[in-house]
């Protein structure tokens, strides 16, 4: 007998197909002519008005405050004879967004197999197995993984800090290069003609080195005790071969960004996978557009909100005159602008605010857009374990009763040595870059 599911209510139904409108109107401004970037802006914010009543309160309250400050900005700048950046403040984020929107249908390809009944593996292999499982899966599909693999194995040790430092750090280091991960759309809002091989081969290594450092540092010394995840890898053949795709077409025509390609791609490769399953593949389509899409609400308001930030900001720095933090963007400057990243982070800014900040505030140099990219990866790469207040730390004590601030603690070692390794890497991105 098949059990009947209640429909979403239709507040919720909307604002699904309006952020799919959002994603459509990117991808068209991206491969036409034509410019739909304030349409994407204009269903993006419809369908945030109509998922308010589900947006938390703590993430009404953050966009409520930067909002305000972005109109204010603004309203500076007019005051001092600048125009409003209203375009900016309406669609600055509507790439980030699309990126999110397109990426979420992979989660109907790409999840892990759920461990029920399963025996775990165990000791030092289960540790290193389950690190890069996590990474992997959380590159793509984002939170989801942590919560299929910490739900199976909090069921049998508890999430203990251990555990916690496992999964915190080993999906937060998909931040340094994945193109699937909301930070590489941030990073390219700002920085648009970053080179994505540049980045990959940048924030790889990195993501690589935190997942040794760490193995060496912790997981080696478990024992038997220790259970880990059976990660299956043979889901990831979809969005290896959407990685690999989005490469291959941006490398023959560059000028259609990185985003509007995942965007296009991720949706078009899902159904190619769910529409010969029939009637089931195009309920989960339509599931994924009026059910799941508007779940991403707080998100939504956030990136949004950063939006009208930037703009304030870019209405008042047009007023400032001549003052910039740097004279120039190099590694070194692209290194205190990560240390600057990472402490706004402990103090609970979330990394895509700081990104819109120094995004805006580096513009005038005209620094090279790798090497910007590259350091807004890093920021939120390593940001996210350090803030009290991002959406894993949240996640993790809302539903494992872990303190954030204990989060915070146990990653401020791992994130002073990355740290040292970010200026080493930042520094031969920037040799790089200028072909020393």
């Amino acid at each position: 007998m098949s059990v009947s599911h209640p429909q979403p209510a239709a507040r919720r139904r909307v604002a699904g197909w309006l952020l799919a409108g959002t994603a459509l109107f990117t991808v068209v401004t991206a491969m036409t002519p034509a410019d739909w970037r304030i349409a994407a802006g204009i269903t993006a914010w419809a369908a945030c008005l109509l998922m308010l009543p589900d947006i938390a309160r703590r993430s009404r309250w953050q966009s409520g405050v930067l909002m305000t400050l972005g109109a204010g900005g603004m309203l500076w700048g007019l005051f001092q004879g600048e125009a409003i950046q209203w375009q900016r403040a309406v669609a600055a984020n509507t790439g980030l967004i699309s990126l999110l929107i397109g990426v979420s249908f992979l989660q109907l390809v790409a999840m892990p197999r759920r461990a029920s009944d399963t025996t775990l593996p165990t000791g030092p292999s289960a540790y290193r197995n389950t690190q890069v499982g996590v990474q992997l899966f959380g590159s793509v599909i984002n939170l989801s993984t942590v919560f299929i693999v910490g739900d199976r194995l909090t069921r049998e040790q508890g999430m203990d800090r251990r555990l916690t430092i496992l999964l915190t750090r080993s999906f937060s280091v998909a931040a340094f290069w994945s193109p699937f991960f909301a930070s590489m759309a941030a990073a390219l809002a700002f920085a648009p003609d970053a080179n994505v091989g540049h980045l990959i081969a940048t924030g790889l290594p990195l993501a690589t080195a935190a997942l040794l450092g760490t193995y060496l540092l912790e997981g080696r010394k478990v024992d038997h005790r220790f259970q880990g995840y059976p990660i299956r890898y043979d889901s990831l053949a979809l969005p290896g071969l959407l990685a690999v795709t989005v490469l291959v077409v941006h490398a023959f025509y560059p000028e259609v960004s990185v985003i509007a390609l995942i965007t296009l791609l991720g949706p078009m490769i899902t159904m190619a996978a769910l529409i010969p399953r029939g009637r089931s593949g195009r309920r989960a389509l339509k599931q994924q557009v009026e059910e799941n899409l508007p779940g991403m609400g707080n998100e939504l308001s956030l990136f949004l909100a950063a939006g009208v930030l930037a703009a304030g900001l870019g209405s008042v720095l047009a007023t400032t005159g001549d003052w910039l933090p740097f004279q120039a963007f190099g590694g070194l400057e692209a290194w205190l602008t990560l240390v600057a990243m990472i402490g706004l982070a402990m103090v609970g800014v979330h990394p895509v605010i700081s990104v819109a900040t120094f995004g805006t505030m580096l513009e005038p140099l005209n620094p090279d857009h790798s090497l910007l990219a590259a350091t807004f990866l890093a920021g939120w790469a390593l940001g996210v374990c350090v803030s009290p207040l991002s959406g894993l730390t949240l996640a993790f004590q809302g539903r494992y009763g872990v303190d954030g601030t204990r989060i915070t603690r146990w990653n401020l070692g791992y994130t002073a040595w990355m740290l040292g390794l970010c200026a080493v890497s930042l520094s031969l991105l920037a040799m790089w870059t200028a072909g020393g």
